[in-house]
């Protein structure tokens, strides 16, 4: 019989959401950093905060820093869901995947995200990179979500659920579709960065 969580479990999965975005930002940062950058981040972006890369081979390991933080998180996440049965392991695998995945679609219908930057750096499609992330995520979350017994509906809510977290943070960092407003860390980033500056 398929298990139901409470609705703590939604409102935990949105947190995690929000938390786990900036440290993925953050992991960019922290790498750019190690190799002599300054760095700055948004709630959904990270970058150099004056000048460019010294070469395509930094921008590729940062670029490829934060999905490897994203996936570690969701190996963690199915590890605890499979092995211990933990709800917050299911939200972990799950937010994981669909970080990775609705990344993998922006960058098809838009610019090059994370992994489809290295996918290019290595000459190879864009798409390639990003499906080694989003396709064993996949199969943990589906692996997951047997062991937890969660049925459809459970995977629906929680698919609104990301969506909405994932809305509220792309809101306000200025980045709706069509809108490159300042994002509401804005007065917090160095001057050169800030929008409109």
């Amino acid at each position: 019989m398929p298990t139901k969580p409470k609705f703590s479990f939604y409102l935990t999965m949105f947190a995690i959401i929000i938390v786990t975005m900036l440290m993925h930002e953050l992991t960019h940062v922290m790498v750019g950093t190690a190799l002599g950058y300054d760095m700055y981040f948004t709630l959904t972006k990270a970058g150099v905060i004056e000048g460019g890369w010294r070469s395509d081979l930094d921008y590729a390991i940062v670029s490829i820093a934060g999905p490897i933080f994203t996936a570690a998180m969701g190996l963690v996440g199915a590890w605890l869901a499979i092995s211990k049965r933990m709800a917050l392991g299911y939200e972990l695998i799950f937010v994981a995947f669909m970080q990775r995945f609705l990344a993998m679609v922006m960058s098809g219908l838009f610019i090059p995200n994370d992994e489809a930057r290295v996918s290019l750096f290595l000459g190879l499609d864009w798409w390639v990179v990003p499906l080694m992330f989003v396709l064993p995520l996949l199969a943990l979350t589906i692996w997951s979500r047997r062991v937890m017994k969660y049925g459809l509906l459970v995977n629906f809510l929680c698919y609104l659920t990301a969506s909405a977290a994932f809305t509220v943070m792309v809101f306000f960092d200025g980045q709706m579709v069509g809108f490159t407003g300042p994002s509401i860390v804005d007065p917090l980033l160095p001057e050169q960065v800030r929008y409109g500056v």
